[in-house]
């Protein structure tokens, strides 16, 4: 059975299990290596998952997929997104970006953004079959700045003229 449920510090284990396997699996989409993570004390991943609205994607108790977003500077930005390669094509991406979506929206936000790399063509898709609207400003990914990657927003409040 699939679940998606925000992370509180009791998950401290299956957070950073999840996360240094999603910065393991696809390390290329991320601003972060899971070399640098591995080494990080219980009380950086504690504040780390203190510090953003962080939601996993479980199939019967094993997470197999992540997702956060934070408030920043009247919107909210999706990051780290990833399902595992055995649960791709369930959905999961989509019911993740909506809980970062609920959250965005009881908060105020008038958009929700995301940066996705140029060559991610199954991201981007889903993205924009989510509503999400290209805006052509690309920029060098964090860890290559040989590939680029694409703001992406969706607004998420009525009367968003953004």
């Amino acid at each position: 059975m699939l679940l998606v449920r925000r992370l509180t510090p009791e998950d401290l284990d299956v957070f950073r299990d999840v996360r240094l396997r999603a910065l393991t699996d696809t390390p290329e989409n991320y601003g972060s290596i899971a070399a640098a993570e591995r080494t990080q004390s219980d009380e950086e991943w504690l504040a780390k998952l203190a510090g953003d609205a962080w939601f996993a994607a479980f199939d019967d108790g094993r997470a197999v997929g992540l997702v956060a977003g934070r408030a920043r500077d009247g919107d909210w930005i999706l990051y780290s997104m990833w399902v595992s390669a055995e649960a791709r094509g369930q959905g999961l991406g989509t019911k993740l970006m909506g809980e970062v979506r609920s959250a965005a929206e009881a908060d105020g936000a008038g958009e929700l953004w995301l940066h996705v790399a140029e060559d991610n063509d199954r991201a981007r898709r889903l993205y924009l079959k989510l509503g999400f609207i290209a805006t052509g400003e690309l920029e060098p990914m964090p860890n290559d700045v040989t590939r680029r990657r694409e703001r992406l927003y969706l607004p998420v409040t009525a009367g968003s003229s953004k």
